[in-house]
């Protein structure tokens, strides 16, 4: 780790992590869409830096998050689920912060592995808010199979203060208030569900968007079906247009709650801001913003996430905001992808970036450099890996991989005419499969290795995972033990 002086102490800048929960890229009003109202990210991003091409790993809420904080992809940190923890300490965003002198904080939702969430002084998170209810004696919409036909749709009975969206702005504002020490930084990460289901709004944000604004787009629909190969083997697969044939009115309101959670979210935003500014802390705080994963939001008559690869689940929001640079609102249109947080933040604060690392900085996209960004964006699940390039994309399917998806994509993508089959993209499909192939082996990390037994490539990371405990180690038997 880069040794910090105390004179640096005093300018060191503070990082507030900003999150949403399956909020689609273009669901912010500042990105072109027609109904949404987001005024202070519109106000945030006007300060900094909107990268329009920012995709995340896995459209799933805790592997994503994990390779957020550990700049790995799933393949390395091997946490495909939303439960359990991870097989290996991996360096991470707040043990970085940790090491550095940082208070860290998260409020609201977490869902981290434990062996990144330990990193953590203070985590107030949802589990918290559940109590806090139960002791007010308050509850929210209850789980039944009529609320779940509702695409876990309602109102909430519970007041604006007690929402937990609301809740979570609450907790990041008392852990800014909390600091004694002015000279201390801090990394903060404030993480809203919303506007994650179930989407309940409360009463005086129910109404704010109207169930006829939204379009049926019937044609769209039965083209998306129709050319679909994947499903998620849950009810989520239920969350679509045609489910509710005898009343769309139910996808349009559900729809309209989605679009009230992502303004409701900016507006307590709007307060953690002015709670950062109150506290003489806004000129020197980092500011990010971000979500873990998208939402199809409406589009072909879907709702949720309940097919993974496509850009409306892997694309994501991101705003960057330095308070000494002069971005001034500039869109960056270059591919990069969320394991690249972590590097430039190390770049940008002064630490040393972790051999673990496999992002790339940022910085070098905000300062114009020619060349910036990425040739190509990879994402996966446990059946499905994904490479998309600026001009195309192509998902292999583990349980068909003869009946893959080769998409165009460029200034106007089209993920419903798939091309796998057609001759005339046979040398593209084979460079892609080529990439996706030489990734899966950058990335993919065993539990043990014997060193004598082959001659690995002499890399950061090699060289760190040598040093782990118990990593070439072998049992009586003979076997290794990782």
């Amino acid at each position: 780790m880069a040794m910090i002086t105390q004179s640096d102490k005093a300018e060191r800048l503070n990082v507030l992590f900003f999150m949403t929960d399956q909020h689609r890229a273009d669901c912010l009003s500042l990105a072109g869409h027609p109904l949404v109202k987001t005024p202070y990210l519109d106000a945030l991003a006007a300060r900094g830096a909107w990268f329009n091409n920012m995709y995340t790993c896995s459209a799933l809420c805790c592997p994503s998050r994990t390779s957020f904080m550990t700049s790995t992809y799933l393949r390395t940190h091997q946490h495909y689920s939303n439960g359990g923890n991870l097989r290996r300490d991996l360096p991470n965003l707040p043990a970085l912060a940790q090491a550095a002198g940082y208070r860290t904080g998260v409020t609201g939702k977490a869902h981290l592995p434990e062996r990144i969430l330990r990193h953590f002084d203070s985590a107030q998170t949802v589990r918290e808010h559940g109590k806090a209810l139960r002791q007010q004696g308050l509850q929210d919409v209850p789980d039944t199979p009529d609320f779940h036909r509702q695409f876990m749709s309602a109102c909430s009975p519970l007041p604006y203060a007690a929402h937990e969206t609301t809740w979570t702005a609450d907790r990041a504002i008392d852990f800014l208030k909390a600091g004694s020490d002015p000279k201390q930084p801090f990394f903060l990460w404030c993480s809203f569900t919303a506007p994650h289901p179930p989407l309940t709004p409360p009463a005086e944000m129910d109404d704010l968007y109207k169930p006829e604004s939204i379009p049926l787009d019937w044609e769209g629909y039965a083209r998306f079906e129709n050319s679909r190969l994947g499903q998620r083997a849950m009810i989520e697969d239920f969350w679509k247009l045609g489910s509710v044939k005898q009343d769309p009115g139910i996808f349009q309101k559900a729809l309209c709650r989605y679009l009230a959670h992502i303004t409701m979210v900016d507006r307590e935003i709007g307060r953690v801001l002015k709670a950062l500014e109150q506290n003489g802390q806004a000129g020197r705080t980092l500011i990010v913003f971000s979500a873990d994963h998208g939402d199809f939001a409406g589009r072909w008559g879907q709702i949720g996430k309940n097919i993974p690869a496509y850009d409306d689940l892997l694309r994501i929001p991101f705003l960057y905001v330095d308070p000494t640079r002069q971005d001034g609102g500039r869109c960056v249109e270059s591919l990069h992808q969320s394991v690249d947080l972590l590097p430039s933040l190390c770049e940008r604060l002064g630490w040393e970036t972790p051999p673990t690392a496999q992002g790339i900085s940022l910085l070098p996209a905000l300062d114009g450099c020619p060349g910036a960004g990425r040739e190509a964006v990879f994402a996966e699940t446990h059946n499905v890996k994904t490479i998309r390039t600026r001009q195309w994309k192509l998902n292999l399917f583990g349980p068909h991989p003869s009946r893959g998806q080769l998409f165009r994509m460029g200034a106007n993508p089209d993920e419903l005419t798939n091309l796998w089959d057609d001759p005339a993209c046979v040398a593209i499909k084979c460079d892609l499969l080529e990439q996706l192939m030489a990734w899966t082996i950058r990335c993919e990390q065993p539990p043990a290795m014997e060193w004598k037994a082959e001659a690995f490539v002499d890399s950061r990371w090699y060289r760190w995972l040598k040093e782990q405990p118990h990593q070439c180690e072998s049992d009586a038997n003979g076997r290794n033990r990782g």
